[in-house]
């Protein structure tokens, strides 16, 4: 991963949290979060999606948010650069195409620790060049479709047989495509295939030694 200059003991450093659909990214960021507090922010991948006219198509016509091209990712990299230079980021959230509701403006402060929250951290090199530590969330298919589904219904008004066709079509090629070859180079991998609570000490006191 990247390494910053004589300016890192100031400069926020930057923690890409990688893994496939409904590995529990989300998850793990929100309790690293929790434990560092003020010292922490997230910016997620998820709020560059482009609009659904936008967002490249399958062979059905249906819109593929799978493939890196459904998500701006220059400007992302642009925004953590920003973020790298210790300047604030304001920015609109995604609302996952559901009627009705609004986006809100997000305040990703440049905190001493930005977790980078997406899909394709590692395959957009504009991104990955910018990591000062990767982490893999890993879980079986099998497990994060079964996520998936709940999720999908419960956050994303989502109806279980798109989720279906969605992840035959669309998931599984883009992670067999555009995630999988990167999972060897992480630095740490967090193993989430239970439905169990996280230990995550061995991150936490990796990331403490980060920015002491």
């Amino acid at each position: 991963m990247f390494k910053d200059d004589d300016t890192a003991s100031v400069a926020p450093q930057i923690i890409g949290v990688s893994g496939g659909s409904a590995s529990g990214k989300g998850t793990v960021v929100r309790q690293l979060l929790a434990h560092f507090g003020a010292r922490a922010a997230v910016l997620c991948m998820d709020d560059y999606y482009l609009e659904k006219d936008q967002v490249p198509v399958d062979a059905d016509g249906e819109p593929n948010f799978d493939v890196p091209e459904s998500i701006d990712l220059e400007r992302f990299a642009r925004d953590v650069e920003q973020l790298r230079g210790g300047k604030d980021l304001f920015i609109n959230s995604y609302t996952f195409n559901q009627p009705g509701v609004v986006s809100e403006r997000l305040h990703i402060p440049a905190t001493r620790l930005i977790f980078l929250d997406g899909l394709y951290l590692l395959h957009h090199p504009e991104t990955r060049k910018q990591l000062h530590l990767s982490l893999w969330i890993a879980a079986s298919a099998r497990t994060r479709l079964d996520r998936r589904v709940k999720r999908d219904a419960a956050e994303r008004s989502v109806p279980e047989h798109e989720v279906q066709y969605q992840w035959e079509h669309h998931v599984r090629p883009g992670e067999e495509a555009f995630l999988d070859p990167h999972v060897d180079g992480t630095d740490l991998t967090v193993e989430n295939e239970l439905d169990a609570p996280l230990d995550l000490q061995p991150v936490i006191d990796r990331l403490e030694a980060l920015i002491a």
